[in-house]
């Protein structure tokens, strides 16, 4: 007779919520439904910059089928959000999948990480003169929460605009 035993249960945590989640499939339009962006920060020490590559977009909403967004990502480096932070991607046309592969740099101390938040935002280029912001979706990458000195990449849910008043 053989006996078979069924191995122990697996132990979970209880659920968290996250700025973030690194996940590995790209299924998800990301907590508030508005997609989900996929980075890779790092820090070059020798080159004194904060290297980011804007990999890709995934699962953008489709809200009026004959009107698919033409997608870009604008970055600002904060505090400051001036016009000297500002970088962006190309713009994809007709696109909810929208695959960019961009780098963009900014030149910095590794000292000045730690007071830095990346804004990403994905901006459409359609409907420019409709009502409401070209502004599909954000992100806030706090910068002090990583160790850059080696690269990271994650996926980042697309949340709904911050007012800046």
């Amino acid at each position: 007779m053989t006996v078979t035993t069924a191995p122990p249960p697996v132990e979970s945590s209880p659920p968290t919520t996250l700025r973030n989640r690194i996940l590995s499939d790209t299924s998800s339009a990301g907590e508030a439904g508005l997609g989900r962006i996929q980075l890779t920060l790092r820090y070059s020490v020798q080159r004194q910059r904060l290297i980011i590559v804007v990999h890709k977009i995934a699962n953008l909403p489709l809200r009026d089928p004959a009107n698919i967004p033409d997608p870009y990502v604008k970055l600002y480096l904060l505090p400051e959000r001036s016009k000297d932070s500002k970088r962006k991607t190309e713009t994809v046309k007709d696109n909810c999948n929208p695959v960019y592969d961009h780098t963009i740099e900014y030149i910095m101390s590794q000292g000045e990480l730690n007071s830095k938040q990346l804004e990403v935002s994905v901006v459409t280029r359609k409907g420019l003169f409709s009502s409401g912001s070209p502004v599909i979706g954000q992100a806030l990458v706090n910068l002090a929460d990583y160790d850059l000195n080696k690269a990271v990449t994650s996926w980042y849910d697309l949340l709904p605009e911050v007012s800046r008043d």
